[in-house]
């Protein structure tokens, strides 16, 4: 893996890869997804995952012993099924209910995420499990990046259309959304860590201790905790 130069003189770390497909999540991640799932469902059980992207997390959980289904509203492979939670075409493989539903860095893709949160809902079967993520708008450092520019970490203008970040939920909101939803017993965590590398990786240590200095602090359960976990029992 190499860094990437960007035109603002920025450099970002270039696509990681799970099995040559590429992780289109923050450092740590799909690590600490795939710990959760099995923390969840020790006894094992049948997994939905929904915006499964190139299917790193999908393989990642398959190596780890999981029975999961991958789901994307475009799927870029054939072993990748197609969900669209907004008009679903059911097969026998997406149709429900499952043990558990896995949506990580997707919901701040999404136009209705509380709608999505239904749908997901209804494809689980009474206790069933839900594991969402998505950017972690609160942390320090996307609360100064909103004070000077306006917009969270990878979030703003330039992430609008590409990677299509359109919705901001912190965590408050993500969790009333979920238990809205039709779930209770929701629990919060964080974990991930920015996509900064080289100087840009040591201003951010910089900011970091500064910030920790004047009280803006951090307290991740895994990582620097760039992005919320919500995991949550379906009623």
């Amino acid at each position: 893996m190499t860094d990437v130069q960007h035109r603002d003189g920025r450099r970002t770390a270039a696509v990681r890869t799970y099995q040559g497909h590429g992780i289109h999540a923050a450092p740590g991640v799909h690590e600490y997804a795939a710990a959760t799932v099995r923390a969840l469902l020790p006894d094992g059980g049948r997994v939905l995952e929904v915006g499964s992207g190139c299917g790193a997390l999908a393989l990642r959980l398959r190596d780890a012993g999981i029975d999961v289904v991958p789901t994307d509203l475009d799927p870029p492979h054939d072993w990748i099924a197609r969900l669209d939670l907004d008009d679903p075409e059911w097969t026998d493989a997406t149709r429900g209910p499952f043990d558990l539903v896995v949506c990580v860095e997707t919901l701040e893709h999404v136009e209705n995420p509380r709608q999505v949160l239904r749908s997901i809902r209804a494809l689980l079967r009474p206790g069933g499990r839900l594991l969402v993520s998505t950017p972690n708008i609160t942390h320090p450092h996307s609360r100064l990046l909103t004070l000077l520019r306006g917009a969270p970490y990878i979030f703003g203008p330039r992430h609008y259309h590409s990677p299509g970040h359109i919705t901001l939920l912190p965590d408050w909101m993500l969790t009333e959304h979920v238990k809205l939803a039709g779930f209770d017993r929701v629990e919060v965590t964080t974990a991930g860590d920015t996509l900064y590398t080289g100087p840009m990786r040591v201003a951010y240590r910089v900011e970091m201790a500064l910030l920790w200095l004047l009280g803006i602090r951090q307290r991740a359960t895994s990582g620097d905790g760039v992005c919320t976990f919500v995991t949550a029992t379906a009623v």
